[in-house]
This record gives structure tokens, C-alpha cells and sequence, in this order.
């Protein structure tokens, strides 16, 4: 090994230490971006690159942070107003060009960081510190969550007596937040009976003059919630953290019991486009599946809103979704669009979600999942219409035709006689340093019971009680005398088609159950509870 000379030493210290102190300068720079983690207030203000001039990095800039900052003032000390409302624009109204507003970014920030360093404060960067702002590293994770804005929100805002009405013959605040575009008149209106979601006009970016929903939300709640704080009225949060904080939203109030909404929907309905179009052949109207009665007022208990089902529009599915396929709806045909297993949108797919629930989750997910051939086809379409009908039907007569299919198919939830269930099963199959287990067979059958009857929709599909069984006994057809669990796996190791031994497959369907429905005891690894230890 080479020796450093005393030279070499004495020459490298100062070295050292020069490196050192720029080391500590950029962290007194950069200190809170390295290590600040979590905020919900990020806004990234990346304008369009000057022709001609340098492209810096984007700003990210800290919203609540300077709000803090600036106790006792209030927007107007960034944003300008226009019809007594704040632009949520910086000291403009409108974008101008890149240089212009560069500029204007450029002005308002540093002079208000001078202004608050000359009163000996700590303040912001200052003019030259470029990098401070437009920094190529930057560690400021984002903790910002979208706010859902449910049917509890929406009932509070419905029925809030401090909202401005807008249709006092109606007597909703519909009108205070629900608006389209009136081509005529070239402005938006309130229309009753129109009311759609946001999200149908304001997508995530702007179109043409429609802003994006993150514009259009800012300008709508944040301005309604500041207005009413100037009035000293108790109002909603009108900084970042107060609506996109995980910890925040965790405390908004929520109201269980939320009316139906009112809005002219149907109560029920039959989902059947080609039984409403003009008259057909019967030899056409033959080619078609059964209607589907569907409770349209059940649902909506179901679903925190509209845009659950209604994903693009309030119109009916068969609108956009046709049987062949059409450009308002992406193409995708109306069977697709209700039966597509992996999307919340369709039918077979939103059940399929609710199967992952906590009180279902428990046998589901050990089960086989079903393939679309699998599927009982009657379960849902139900009408068949009588000889001789003449189409189109008129909208009444589907409602009658959905009302009495409906009522017949309510069928009773038919649970098995008690004395058919044995109270215990004994595993006893591979007993050697353990006692066999005591399985409490009746009592996780009746709360299987208790757990569906709380459930419409599991009575429903799971009408015949023998259809519980299925849960553990998930390769036999339903029957009070299943096939024991070692019919089909075997001791000695998994089969060559993949099926677990048998000491896997108890010990894979029991834990698993326990864990996807949340019950503690017995925990996976506490093998004694079950399994008592044999003495000797």
C-alpha cells in the first residue's frame, strides 16, 4: 500500500473540510425537500418553456405552507376575484403567455419573500436563488388522497340551510352546484331533473372550454367554503390538508340513514333495449335472451352513487352500450358491458366484488372461480315474453312486466333443518403427536346463516341452504352428505393436478377463512388451540 506523504495529508484536510461546508449548504437549502415526507398540499406549477429561454425544472410548490405563513390574510393575497368569486390562478385570470406569466410567478413570489425578509422573518428564496425553487431533486412525497364525495357529503350539502338557493320553487340547493352549458346562451344553467355527476363534463384535464374536474372542484367548493367562513358560518375546509388528508377525511362526519335521492329514477326496471325499439319479426325477437327484472331502488342502496353504474352518462346503458357496438361506448356491446367479470361497472363484475367483502370473503376465495359458462343464465333473466306481443313495449308495460318478476322471484331464504347438521366433526385422519380436532360444525354453519340473512343479495343467490356448503365442500355438488375432505385429497402429497394433500388443504381452508373474515381466534400459528398436544 502507498503511503500518503505529510504533504498530501495536510492537503487533503482543507479539501475535506471545503466539502464538507458545501455539503451542509445545500442541505440548508435543499433540507426540507430531502427529508420532508408526506404532504397533501403539493401544487406543481410547470408553465410552458419560453421560446428561446432555459427550461427549469417544475416548482413544487407547498400550498398550506405559505398559507400558514400568511396569518390573518385570506386568498386574495395570491388569487384575484371576477364575479365576486377567487380565480384559483396566481395574481391573474387568465393564462397569458409563458413569458408574461413567468414573469408574474417570478414578481409576486420573490417580492413577497423580500418584503418578508426586510421585516427580519424567515422568508422564501430570494431573487438569484433559482435552484432553490426549480430543483432537479426533490424527496416531498405526495400523502394527497382524492375525496370521495359519497351520498353522505352529498346529503349534507343537499339539506345544509347555509347554501345559497338557487331555485327557491324547488327547495333543494341542487341548483347551487348542478349546472350545464347552454349553447343558446352561452353560459351554464341550472336545469331540474338534469342533475349529472362532475365527472360526466369535467374530466382530469381540461377539453376545450370544459375545465378539468380539479379546476372545476376548486372553483365550486373552495370558493362556496370561503364565502361562508367571510360570513362567519360554520363551512367545509378551504386548505389542501382539509380534504385530501387521510387522518382528515377519517373525521368527516357520516350520516348512515341517507334518503333516496330525488331525481325522477326509476324504481324498476327491464333491462331489455331491443324490447323498446320498433317492431321486430318474432323470429328475431326469439334470438333474444330473457329480460332482466331490475330492481333499480335496491341497487342504489348499494352503491356509494350514480356514477357507480353510470360511469359516462345518466342515460341507459343499452344507450351507449349496444348489441353490436357503437363509438359512444367505446365499442364495448351492451353483453360485454354487463357481464365482464373484472370490472365494477358490469353486473357480473360488481357481484364479483362483493363476494371479496369480509362476511364472504371466507369461502369465496377458496372456491373455484366460476367461468362465464358456468353461470346460471335464469338467475337474472327471467322474462320471456308471452306469443304475440307486439313491440315496442311502452315504458309502463316494462314496469308492470319488472314488477311481477320481481314479486315471483323473491323466493323464501330455505335453511336446513338443524337436526341435519352435525353439531361437531371430528378430523382425526392424521393424528400423531396431536389429539384430533373438534371441529364446531353446526355452530359455523348458523353463523354462515345469520351472515347471509343480513345480505339481500346472498339470500338470493343462495336461496337453496345447501348452497353454504359449498364454502368448504367447494368440489361437491350441494348435498347434506358431501364427500369427506380426504375423497379427493390425498396424504402422501399433492395429486399431479395440483391438488393440495390433505394437511394442506385443512390447514389452507381453515386459515384462510379466518383471515378474510377477520376472526382472530384461533390464529394461524397457534396450533395448540385447536390441536391439543397428546400427553406422553
Amino acid at each position: 500500500m502507498v503511503k500518503l506523504s505529510m504533504f498530501s495529508r495536510r492537503s487533503i484536510l482543507p479539501l475535506t473540510v471545503f466539502l464538507i461546508l458545501i455539503i451542509i449548504g445545500l442541505v440548508q437549502v435543499y433540507g426540507e425537500t430531502v427529508t420532508e415526507k408526506g404532504r397533501t398540499d403539493i401544487v406543481v406549477i410547470d408553465l410552458p418553456a419560453v421560446p428561446g429561454g432555459e427550461q427549469m425544472h417544475p416548482v413544487s410548490f407547498q400550498h398550506d405552507r405559505h398559507v400558514e405563513a400568511l396569518k390573518g390574510k385570506d386568498c386574495a393575497t395570491c388569487h384575484d376575484r371576477k364575479d365576486e368569486k377567487f380565480v384559483f390562478k396566481f395574481k391573474r385570470l387568465e393564462n397569458s403567455t409563458p413569458e408574461a406569466d413567468m414573469n408574474i410567478y417570478h414578481d409576486g413570489c420573490v417580492s413577497c419573500h423580500q418584503e418578508t425578509a426586510n421585516s427580519g422573518l424567515k422568508s422564501g428564496p430570494l431573487s438569484g436563488d433559482c435552484r432553490s425553487c426549480h430543483s432537479r431533486k426533490t424527496n416531498i412525497a405526495s400523502a394527497w388522497q382524492a375525496i370521495s364525495f359519497d351520498r353522505s357529503l352529498h346529503y349534507r350539502h343537499e339539506v345544509s340551510k347555509d347554501i345559497q338557493k338557487t331555485d327557491l320553487q324547488d327547495g333543494t340547493n341542487c341548483g347551487a352546484c348542478h349546472h350545464k352549458y347552454d349553447e343558446t346562451a352561452q353560459k351554464t344553467v341550472y336545469k331540474r331533473g338534469e342533475e349529472e355527476s362532475c365527472t360526466y363534463c369535467h374530466k382530469n384535464r381540461a377539453v376545450d372550454k370544459t375545465s378539468s374536474l380539479r379546476t372545476a372542484s376548486h372553483d365550486s367548493c373552495v370558493n362556496c367554503h370561503s364565502g361562508l367562513k367571510a360570513k362567519m358560518i360554520s363551512a367545509g375546509p378551504i386548505n389542501c390538508n382539509g380534504c385530501h388528508d387521510a387522518a382528515m377525511q377519517e373525521k368527516i362526519k357520516i350520516i348512515r340513514d341517507v334518503p333516496r335521492l330525488p331525481r325522477n329514477q326509476p324504481d324498476t326496471v327491464l333491462l331489455a333495449s331491443w324490447q323498446a325499439q320498433s317492431k321486430q319479426p318474432q323470429e328475431d325477437v326469439k334470438k333474444h335472451l330473457a329480460a332482466v327484472p331490475f330492481n333499480h331502488m335496491a341497487h342504489e342502496a348499494q352503491v356509494p352513487d350514480c356514477k357507480s353504474c353510470h360511469h359516462a352518462s345518466l342515460k341507459k346503458c343499452g344507450d351507449c352500450h349496444t348489441e353490436v357496438g357503437s363509438k359512444d361506448g367505446g365499442f364495448v356491446q351492451l353483453a360485454q358491458a354487463m357481464h365482464h367479470a373484472t370490472t365494477d361497472k358490469s353486473c357480473v363484475g360488481c357481484h364479483a366484488q362483493a363476494t371479496r367483502e369480509k362476511d364472504c370473503s371466507g369461502c369465496h376465495l377458496a372456491m373455484p372461480v366460476k367461468t362465464f359458462e358456468d353461470m346460471r343464465c335464469e338467475k337474472c333473466h327471467q322474462v320471456n315474453l308471452a306469443e304475440g306481443v307486439v313491440l315496442p313495449l311502452a315504458k309502463d308495460q316494462m314496469k308492470t312486466i319488472a314488477d311481477a318478476a320481481l314479486q315471483n322471484a323473491a323466493v323464501a331464504f330455505n335453511r336446513v333443518p338443524q337436526e341435519s347438521i352435525p353439531e361437531t366433526v371430528q378430523i382425526d385422519v392424521l393424528v400423531d403427536e396431536y389429539e384430533a380436532v373438534s371441529l364446531p360444525h353446526r355452530k359455523i354453519v348458523n353463523r354462515l346463516y345469520e351472515l347471509t340473512q343480513n345480505n339481500k343479495m346472498a339470500q338470493y343467490f343462495h336461496a337453496d341452504g345447501q348452497a353454504l356448503c359449498q364454502g368448504c365442500h367447494h368440489k361437491s355438488p350441494a348435498s347434506l352428505q358431501p364427500p369427506a375432505c380426504g375423497s379427493c385429497h390425498g396424504t402422501t402429497g399433492p395429486s399431479v393436478d395440483g391438488r393440495p394433500a390433505l394437511k394442506a388443504a385443512y390447514h389452507g381452508q381453515c386459515n384462510t377463512c379466518h383471515e378474510r373474515m377477520g376472526i382472530e381466534e384461533p390464529a394461524a400459528n397457534d396450533c395448540i388451540k385447536c390441536h391439543k398436544k397428546k400427553n406422553g
